[in-house]
């Protein structure tokens, strides 16, 4: 067994050294051969040494402690608010939304403001004789062209780039057709099965949502239903492998394999000359302007008579008073505002047939219309909501707890 040790910690150490085994530990507490992602579906190699251990143990050292994972905490409460209520395990609120309440007025509203109106009175025009003895009239003279030659470029003068081919020869040379590497040859690990009992949740309370009878909810807009319940712990039993004697790797070397190729290299490369190319000239027939278009204008005689219109009275305006304009409209105005809170109630909980008669004998006690059936239905919630209201309780659509205590029953 000794002797087991010491090779196997001078392999440990020679590996190391080596640069195969990885300098940072992993924290996985136990060796798993798997891996998918292989061509052989298990682990080789020095990657055997990265699922072995925890940080700052060996290969052989015992099991980490600590590395059980810690059982799931409770989860948070369904829904769960701010303003959820102080409650024990077993009952059940409501939130209770009534709108506002509002009552209609008439009042007198300005439609338009008082104010003016600006008419405009147009002006006065007549007609006067006026006698005409000239006019002017506008004459245009052509412009002057003349026809001319001048000397054009055809083409301007440039370069001509030509290029001169690259000169290449073959060569041989010798090459590494397979680098020199090592072979991993694995002796598996031995393992064993053990099973044993954990806790996966820790037992809770919490907030889950609850349900009515449809004949509550009768004079109120509702929300949302919540009952507090007790969630007992959770446990799982967990079979895995324990590693009893670890897998151990030696290494075979594998020489490298050479082989001669031929290339074609770069003897002299490709080059340019530039060649100058002169330019190229011609004659062409072009029309210049020799005297640009004139205008002249000239005074004729004429005789005769024409009107023209005269203003006699110049527009002016006329402001015009507008009085203001009224119209009546309904308004609501809020007699009481919108309420929102939280009710204990009885819900499929805590609403049990038993509870339920009791509830029906206190209301025949008090004097209301109820059959006792242990079954919640209108006739009961006709009664429960007459009841709240002699007694200045809020009736809110549900039996809830304030009512309950008030008939004088309790509420387990």
């Amino acid at each position: 067994m000794r002797a087991a040790l010491l090779v196997t910690s001078s392999l440990t150490i020679a590996l190391a050294s080596a640069g195969i085994v990885r300098a940072e530990a992993t924290g996985t507490p136990y060796y798993d051969p798997t891996n998918a992602a292989s061509a052989t579906g298990t682990t080789v190699g020095k990657d055997l040494y990265m699922t072995i251990g925890c940080p700052g143990r060996g290969l052989l050292d015992p099991v980490c402690k600590g590395d059980t994972p810690k059982p799931a905490p409770a989860p948070a409460p369904a829904k769960a608010t701010g303003d959820m209520p102080k409650a024990k395990p077993g009952e059940c609120y409501a939130k209770i939304i009534k709108d506002p309440v509002y009552r209609t007025e008439s009042t007198q509203k300005l439609a338009k403001e008082a104010g003016e109106r600006i008419e405009i009175v147009p002006p006065v025009y007549k007609a006067v004789k006026v006698h005409v003895l000239s006019e002017e009239i506008q004459e245009v003279v052509p412009a002057v062209y003349e026809t001319v030659k001048e000397r054009v470029v055809v083409k301007p003068a440039g370069t001509r780039i030509e290029e001169v081919p690259a000169v290449y020869e073959n060569v041989e040379e010798r090459v590494v057709a397979k680098p020199a590497s090592k072979k991993a040859i694995e002796v598996p690990a031995v393992y064993e099965t053990v099973s044993e009992r954990k806790l996966v949740r820790e037992a809770y309370t919490t907030w889950k949502p609850g349900t009515a009878s449809n004949v509550q909810m009768v004079d109120a807009k509702t929300g949302e239903i919540f009952c507090l319940v007790e969630v007992p712990a959770e446990y799982q039993t967990v079979t895995r492998e324990v590693l009893k004697t670890p897998a151990t790797v030696r290494y075979e070397d594998i020489p490298a394999e050479y082989t001669t190729i031929k290339k074609t290299v770069l003897k002299t490369p490709a080059t340019t000359r530039t060649i100058e190319v002169p330019a190229e000239y011609g004659e062409r027939e072009i029309t210049k302007l020799v005297k640009p278009t004139t205008t002249v204008t000239k005074v004729v005689p004429v005789d005769y008579m024409r009107e023209v219109m005269t203003m006699v009275t110049p527009a002016t305006e006329k402001r015009v008073p507008v009085p203001a304009e009224y119209t009546t409209v309904q308004q609501q105005v809020q007699v009481s505002p919108a309420q929102e809170y939280w009710a204990q109630i009885l819900c499929d909980v805590n609403a049990t047939p038993e509870k339920i008669a009791e509830i029906q004998k206190a209301l025949q006690a008090a004097g209301y219309n109820t059959a006792i059936t242990g079954k919640l239905d209108s006739q009961t919630m006709n009664a429960v909501t007459a009841y709240q209201r002699a007694k200045g309780l809020p009736a809110d659509g549900y039996i809830t707890a304030e009512t309950v205590k008030a008939l004088g029953v309790s509420m387990k």
